[in-house]
């Protein structure tokens, strides 16, 4: 069984692609939570994470996932992640290992679109084609050495470092204060229907969010038709990326 997590669409395309060429299944951990999946059988003998990296870390979501009893107790015996990045994915697999209670058999990092526009421009349509198209070819040879039961570390001692310095400040800055919706909204609730933790709710025909809930994603304002939400004047001007756009 493969589990993932995605809000813009990278880690859900990576997990599709490696139960595809694995013969598995996947199953999105948001859908889980919200009981809006029933009972998915994968397959029994390996184990699966597919998820971006937050801050050098785990996505909330994930590591509360990762250290549900059931989960821990029901691992396959052999256990891989793959770690959906723009950059690096530093020492996320250590956290999920935290997480686990035990140490993952394989771990990789997956280059793919940038998309965490609250901190930068995420990448131009050309540039996320031409990433996506580089990550196909990883992606059929992370499948190939799931199969060989191959093993591997990712994370060296940059990673750590980068994970230690980085990490503390997501829980710091998955603040939900800065969101918002300009005049453009046309209070389609396509921001709320899409929000994979159901983060989003709409007042008065505008979105508000749940800062408990809320990951930092970027689903909704990366997905939003029409470019209506911002996370502070700077994020007005800057691309939006999500994969479904893409298609």
């Amino acid at each position: 069984m493969i589990y993932y997590f995605s809000g813009t669409g990278n880690s859900k395309y990576a997990a599709e692609k490696i139960a595809r060429l694995t013969g598995d299944r996947c199953v999105n951990i948001a859908a889980i939570y919200k009981g809006t999946v029933g009972s998915v059988v994968g397959r029994n003998d390996v184990t699966g994470f597919v998820f971006p990296v937050y801050y050098g870390g785990l996505p909330e979501i994930v590591k509360r996932f990762a250290s549900h009893p059931e989960i821990k107790n029901n691992l396959a015996p052999y256990v891989f992640a793959v770690i959906t990045c723009g950059a690096m994915s530093a020492a996320a697999d250590l956290r999920l290992e935290q997480a686990l209670g035990r140490q993952l058999d394989l771990s990789i990092s997956l280059k793919m679109p940038d998309n965490y526009i609250i901190a930068y421009n995420p990448s131009s349509k050309e540039e996320a084609l031409q990433t996506l198209k580089n990550a196909d070819g990883k992606l059929t040879g992370i499948a190939d050495r799931v199969l060989r039961r191959e093993t591997h570390r990712e994370t060296g001692a940059k990673g750590k470092i980068a994970t230690a310095f980085m990490y503390p400040f997501y829980n710091i800055f998955r603040t939900t204060f800065f969101f918002g919706a300009d005049d453009n909204c046309s209070s389609c609730g396509l921001c709320e229907k899409i929000c994979p933790v159901d983060a989003i709710k709409m007042i008065r025909g505008r979105p508000e969010w749940i800062k408990n809930k809320c990951q930092h994603c970027t689903a909704c304002i990366n997905t939003c038709p029409r470019d209506a939400i911002q996370f502070t004047p700077l994020t007005k001007n800057r691309d939006r990326y999500s994969i479904f756009k893409l298609k």
